[in-house]
């Protein structure tokens, strides 16, 4: 994976779209594909990680900010820390810790 390319993808499509909702769909996704990815092949380095938890963090401030996108990316929001579990370098921790600091209310059983 080509973390920096994706990330200039990310934000060449933030300033071509100005769509908020979808650039943060796009964030989200590339969290979610990390994290699928790792799941797949194996443990990734500690830089692969942080960037991972860098962006997913981004999108919950702009979902803290906006109850709308949490309602939105909720479910996926959650999604990806169950799937982040078992992995290593304290991402899952991380990602807990970023999800639980969301200010709208979470479901009990989440």
């Amino acid at each position: 994976m080509r973390l920096g390319e994706a990330k200039n993808a990310i934000s060449n499509f933030k300033k071509v779209s100005c769509d908020e909702s979808k650039t943060l769909d796009l964030m989200l996704f590339y969290v979610e594909i990390g994290t699928e990815f790792t799941n797949t092949y194996g443990g990734m380095d500690g830089k692969f990680y942080d960037s991972m938890a860098s962006m997913y963090n981004k999108v919950v401030i702009e979902c803290n900010k906006n109850e709308q996108f949490f309602i939105v990316f909720k479910d996926r929001l959650y999604s990806v820390v169950q799937a982040s579990e078992g992995i290593g370098w304290g991402y899952h921790d991380e990602l807990c810790d970023i999800y639980y600091s969301i200010d709208w209310e979470i479901e009990e059983d989440e």
